[in-house]
């Protein structure tokens, strides 16, 4: 229960992150399923890796005390 909780807090967190990076800089105009696609990828990978790395924290800590 505590993972899916990290999980979504992680996932709200990753879109609120990803929704403030200005794309039109990076990828050409008219190009809207690439940066579609290249934003899911990004808010997939950091969902994850911030929810590993909290999960990892939490079982240290649980495992110290």
């Amino acid at each position: 229960m505590v993972e899916l909780i990290v999980y979504a807090i992680c996932l709200l967190s990753s879109v609120f992150a990803i929704s403030g990076i200005d794309f039109s800089k990076i990828i050409y105009k008219g190009a809207v399923w690439q940066t579609r696609i290249l934003v899911l990828l990004l808010t997939f990978t950091l969902t994850v890796g911030s929810a590993n790395l909290f999960l990892f924290f939490i079982n240290y800590i649980k495992g110290a005390i």
